[in-house]
């Protein structure tokens, strides 16, 4: 009992410090296209943080564990892995297609994606309402999100390569660990004892969270390093300026001189 209660509370504690740490980051100059769709996560990891307290609250009083209750929870979960598989979609076509993909692409497009997965949400969620489990929505809806947000992280890497290594190797780190959670959390029912060990797969799905966690935020420097030669940049269109105005103060001063003689 009590180490599930620890355990749940952590793992929620994770998501939500990832949504609140991405929440917390200046990103409005950003030119980076993640930085376009990176608050999808952070909205994730928030709502999906609140999920695993209702798991706890459920735990520790068992009695509200009725069919309304259940309910609220399968909203809950649902809505936290729809931003995503919005976010998976997106971090690919930005990754295929280039940084300034999602303002090219029509809003017709946009709008296809976005009811498809919506769609899909709707589905999974109707099979799962009477039993009152999520199996139906992980497997059609997480597994899928956080495949794609895996890959997309792990390919997006080569985009980030040119400001950072280390940023880079975050970044595949961050993917890697989403793959991981794919599984366990998208294939893997709830209540499934892992063999050898025997312990629940929520133990594995608690440290795929907190490597998510750790590696994203490590690897949101990026935004940090983007302004850095942003501001490097305008110094240097400055200092530019600055020495052309001076020649040319220099060279109204020798044609003055000039003149007068």
């Amino acid at each position: 009992m009590a180490w599930g209660f620890i355990l749940h509370l952590l793992y929620g504690l994770t998501f939500f410090t990832l949504g609140v740490a991405i929440f917390s980051r200046d990103i409005r100059l950003s030119e980076l296209g993640i930085a376009k769709i990176i608050r999808l996560l952070a909205v994730f990891g928030i709502i999906h943080g609140f999920h695993e307290w209702l798991e706890l609250l459920e735990l520790l009083f068992p009695a509200i564990g009725d069919s309304n209750f259940k309910a609220i929870r399968l909203a809950v979960v649902s809505l936290s892995f729809l931003p995503l598989l919005y976010f998976g979609l997106f971090l690919n076509i930005i990754t295929l297609r280039g940084d300034q993909a999602l303002s090219k692409t029509p809003p017709l497009v946009k709008a296809l994606v976005g009811v498809l997965a919506l769609s899909i949400l709707l589905f999974a969620a109707y099979l799962d309402l009477g039993s009152g489990r999520d199996t139906n929505t992980r497997i059609l809806v997480a597994f899928p999100g956080a495949l794609l947000s895996g890959i997309g992280l792990v390919c997006y890497s080569r985009t980030v390569r040119t400001f950072s290594h280390s940023t880079a190797t975050n970044f595949i780190l961050a993917g890697g660990c989403m793959i991981g959670y794919a599984v366990v959390a998208g294939l893997v029912p709830s209540d499934v004892l892992v063999p050898i060990v025997g312990v629940k797969i929520i133990l594995f799905r608690g440290l795929c969270a907190f490597f998510i966690m750790f590696f994203t935020i490590t690897a949101l420097s990026l935004f940090n390093i983007e302004q850095r030669e942003l501001i490097r940049e305008q110094l240097q269109r400055f200092s530019q300026s600055e020495k052309l105005t001076s020649m040319g103060i220099l060279a109204a001063g020798i044609a003055h001189e000039i003149n007068t003689r």
